[in-house]
């Protein structure tokens, strides 16, 4: 075993035995009666925060009341004059004034509520998260007291007091916990409902439970909130009775198999409430869709309160998940791949653009044909002035003929290019943020680029490749230190195709490798490998749309990308951790408006450009699995997508001159849309480049005084450099005297 392996265990021991007690969250404010008369009990939010969920129970009501949040996620921003009621005991519910608990489905279009006799009224919404729109749901005549109870032979009363109420995130599964009347009571559990129709409790078939006493013998009475982090690998459970504000401490479990409470396993507890805004009786609670918030209802009789912590990591209560580091770096090298793709697109179809815009008004190779005969007799004289005329009438109507011209997307084109190669490159550099306010960390984003290219015509439609060298550099911003570094090759086949209605359909395909370094304060504590496969295509109509030449267009582009499998030994927060190999698909689908406008001066051109596209995002959520050495179990984390909308907007500007000169630049912005989130990419993207000029002289030599020697020679220009082409015979000679040679030559 390596030392770096030997001190990593050292370390995550050291780590870990006094980590529980020392991960708090931090207290906010406390906003007293927050729904006047009655205590608070459960707690829910919508899911971008905007919106705030509190029950109430006293002896006379039972409701939960909606209230918009001005400032999302912000629980004094309370807008009381859009207040909402829903009444629990309207018409025929099923349920008691001991309202305990609620929760929504998934998507905010039903609301479940338990009390503690086992009564649950479900309620479906037609509109998300908006209890007006409410309609409940036939009783289904459950008594869940006692309904698949699998413990009622240990407990005084014989029935289940249910304070809980949640479902895992496909709504599969059910939980409710068990409240303590008598304190005898063996039992203080949470049970497990497995559904066979997803968020339908009358499903229920099966249980599993767990009795929480028997890892905590001091839990007394109850437990009044029960939630799971965003992917069930994590159980949190706040247990207590009225009777006391000391004892009510908040409990993690860890799930080897994510919420299935069959395979928790105790982390630790603390006893926070009593300080953090005053000495409180814990009645429920709810994380925020962040997990970096956590929002508690507390009180007694008609006293109730909602207190709101920020936490230092994703749900992080008790412990910080040494997964959120993991999930993060996880995120940024998909991030990578992602980006490798954007940036190889977005320059190849510059590429298209750019050929489009300078073979409208200018004939990017010349070719000056020049016939040379060294003779005296003035009848070839003539015919040397008709050969050279019927030369250049040829290659004229050459570079006309549509079997050998260029792609050429214009009407308006002078000139006609004659299939040659054509080489360019390009570079870019793109900056920007991933992360902000998710449940992974930031993480600040800078790439650099560039690209050599080579296209001809074939077949009257352009046809090339392409090869980019991309270092992108991510930089985690936590207490871990964590950055990534990456390098990454990519060789691409491009195609254009225009169709008689001015229709333009671009193609690519490339295949990279990438090579990743995982860094922790600058010593780098992980290596991977990648390999990727993609396309893109777009679509767009050449006929312009109004006095901005507006061109619309639509994209999509789709990859497979493959991990290798790794070893991560940075120990400062996760241990030793070997991730499995990685594969999964990215995908983007988007549409929009080009500009394009040419300024024309004496001897120079000014090009305006650019355009605004909106980007749906279709790469589905990802599952990475990992082992931590230091317990030898596998873990799943599940990689939820930053953002589903976006908008990009670019702006670019290009000056070429006679001489064939030109200079071009565009900044572009990537955004998402979404108001709660920040994440954006910036790029610059510039080319400096020469238009290709060719110059070919075809060079006849007659010689009648040297037995009627001629030469024929063959002079093209590349550059700094000449190929000569040489080729001689003796026309009328018994014994004809020829060769040919190549020359090349180079001045500097």
């Amino acid at each position: 075993m390596s030392k770096r392996i030997i001190l990593a265990f050292i370390f995550l021991f050291v780590f870990v035995k006094d980590a529980y007690s020392k991960i708090l969250p931090t207290f906010v404010q406390k906003e007293d009666r927050y729904i006047g008369d009655g205590a608070t009990n459960g707690i829910a939010l919508n899911s971008d925060g905007t919106k705030i969920f509190v029950g109430q129970f006293n002896n006379a009501n039972t409701y939960i009341f909606e209230y918009e949040l001005d400032t999302a996620f912000d629980i004094s921003s309370k807008n009381d004059g859009t207040e909402e009621t829903l009444d629990l005991n309207a018409g025929a519910d099923d349920i008691n004034k001991q309202f305990e608990d609620f929760t929504f489905n998934n998507d905010g279009t039903k609301i479940f509520a338990i009390d503690d006799r086992g009564g649950m009224n479900i309620h479906t919404l037609s509109t998300a998260y908006d209890l007006t729109s409410a309609t409940q749901v036939t009783d289904d005549g459950i008594n869940w007291s006692t309904y698949l109870v699998p413990f009622l032979d240990k407990i005084a009363t014989g029935v289940m007091h249910p304070n809980t109420i949640r479902f895992n995130n496909n709504g599969t599964k059910m939980y409710l916990s068990h409240a303590v009347i008598n304190s005898n009571d063996t039992v203080v559990a949470v049970v497990q409902y497995n559904l066979a129709t997803a968020f339908d409790p009358s499903s229920a078939g099966s249980v599993e439970f767990l009795n929480v006493r028997e890892d905590f013998p001091k839990i007394n009475k109850a437990i009044h909130a029960l939630n799971f982090d965003d992917d069930g690998t994590r159980m949190y459970l706040s247990a207590g009775h009225f009777g006391s504000t000391s004892d009510h401490p908040l409990i993690t479990y860890e799930l080897s198999e994510p919420f299935n409470i069959r395979s928790a396993k105790k982390v630790g507890s603390y006893n926070h409430f009593g300080a953090a805004g005053g000495a409180t009786v814990a009645v429920g609670g709810v994380f925020s869709s962040t997990g970096l918030k956590y929002y508690m209802t507390t009180g007694t009789g008609n006293f109730g309160a909602v207190i709101e912590y920020t936490l230092g990591c994703p749900f992080g209560l008790v412990i910080c998940e040494s997964d959120a580091e993991t999930a993060t770096v996880t995120s940024a090298q998909v991030e990578i791949a992602k980006n490798v793709i954007t940036q190889n697109a977005s320059t190849i179809f510059k590429r298209f653009d750019w050929l489009r815009r300078n073979e409208n008004n200018t004939n990017l190779n010349s070719h000056d044909i020049k016939l040379n005969i060294d003779i005296s007799n003035p009848v070839l004289t003539s015919l040397k002035n008709n050969f050279q005329n019927s030369l250049n009438k040829n290659l004229e109507n050459s570079l006309n003929n549509a079997d050998y011209i260029q792609a050429s997307l214009n009407d308006k084109n002078p000139f006609k290019n004659v299939r040659n190669w054509s080489h360019w490159s390009h570079g870019d550099i793109s900056f920007g943020r991933f992360g902000d306010t998710l449940s992974l960390k930031p993480m600040d984003v800078s790439t650099k680029g560039i690209m050599f290219g080579l296209d001809r015509l074939i077949d009257n439609k352009i046809f090339g490749y392409a090869f980019r060298y991309g270092n992108d550099e991510i930089d985690i911003k936590s207490s871990a230190n964590n950055k990534l570094k990456s390098q990454s090759y990519t060789l691409n086949v491009y195609k254009s195709i225009q169709t008689q209605d001015k229709i333009n359909l671009n193609a690519l395909l490339g295949a990279s490798f990438l090579s990743m370094d995982q860094l922790t304060s600058g010593s780098v504590t992980g290596e991977r490998n990648g390999k990727q496969i993609f396309t893109a295509i777009t679509y767009e109509h050449e006929n312009p749309y109004s006095k901005f030449e507006l061109i619309p267009f639509g994209k999509f582009d789709l990859g497979i990308n493959q991990f290798s499998e790794y070893t991560d030994f940075n120990s400062s927060t996760a241990g030793v951790e070997r991730h499995n190999d990685l594969i999964f698909p990215t995908s983007n689908i988007s549409g929009g408006f080009k500009f394009d406008n040419t300024l024309y001066l004496n001897d120079s051109s000014l090009n305006r450009n650019g355009f605004i596209e909106y980007i749906h995002d279709l790469t589905p959520d990802i599952d990475h699995d990992f082992i931590n050495l230091a317990d030898n179990l596998q873990r799943t984390k599940t990689l939820k997508k930053h953002s589903r909308s976006y908008l990009k907007g670019n702006i670019g500007f290009e000056y070429a001159n006679s001489d064939g000169y030109t200079f071009a630049i565009n900044y572009e912005r990537l955004q998402s849309i979404l108001k709660y989130e920040s994440s954006h990419l910036s790029s610059l993207l510039i080319k400096v480049g020469k238009k290709q000029v060719n110059q070919a002289n075809l060079d006849v030599i007659y010689n009648p005084t040297n037995n009627n020697k001629t030469e024929i020679s063959y002079l093209k220009n590349f550059g700094n450099f000449n190929l000569k082409l040489n080729s001689n015979y003796s026309l009328f000679s018994k014994i004809p005297d020829y060769g040919a040679n190549i020359e090349i030559s180079g001045t500097f």
